[in-house]
């Protein structure tokens, strides 16, 4: 008879969400999903952060390229009105990449520029490394970015605010982004 009075506890204490995170059962309902129109106006300015990257780091190796030409110090600071807080990182990456000197000609005649190099495609924050391979937030985000790309689900790690500890933010998303791109 004990036995079927623990049974509705030990079925509680087993609940998961699809990410297999533990649901606490008398926790409030998880938020209903983004309306289309949300996840339009989402999608929207996630692109248009990206091409804001893009226009500033294509800025900075032109500044860094005058600059490099003209012999003045190194300093994308200089520039101060050609980026913007969200994109002052993109920015000094062109810059730094314009600002150095053609690499020296192959055997083969071909010369390598460093001013070539593709531009990033998210530019990272001043002083991010790369993710440690012992990182927990990293690879909690690794394996959420990895499940939806498998479900079919939209490349978006601000679908997981409140999955993961706020100040592993930059953590997770980088590890979000190489688990959903990953093959």
């Amino acid at each position: 008879m004990r036995l079927f009075f623990l049974f509705p506890v030990i079925l509680l204490a087993a609940c998961v969400d699809p990410y297999g995170s533990p649901i606490h059962p008398f926790a409030a309902a998880p938020p209903a999903p983004y309306s289309d129109q949300r996840e339009q106006w989402r999608a929207q300015t996630r692109e248009q952060a990206q091409q804001e990257n893009q226009m500033a780091y294509e800025r900075g190796i032109s500044d860094g390229r005058a600059d490099a030409g003209a012999n003045l110090p190194k300093s994308y600071q200089r520039h101060y009105q050609s980026y913007t807080p969200a994109t002052q990182a993109a920015y000094q990456q062109g810059y730094e990449q314009g600002y150095l000197p053609p690499l020296a000609p192959m055997p083969g005649g071909a010369a390598l520029s460093p001013n070539t190099a593709p531009p990033p495609s998210a530019a990272p924050a001043a002083g991010d490394a790369p993710a440690a391979v012992n990182d927990p937030v990293y690879q909690q985000g690794y394996d959420y970015g990895l499940r939806d790309r498998v479900a079919g689900r939209p490349n978006d790690p601000g679908a997981h605010t409140g999955r993961y500890d706020p100040r592993g933010r930059r953590s997770f998303e980088r590890g979000y982004v190489d688990g959903y791109s990953s093959r």
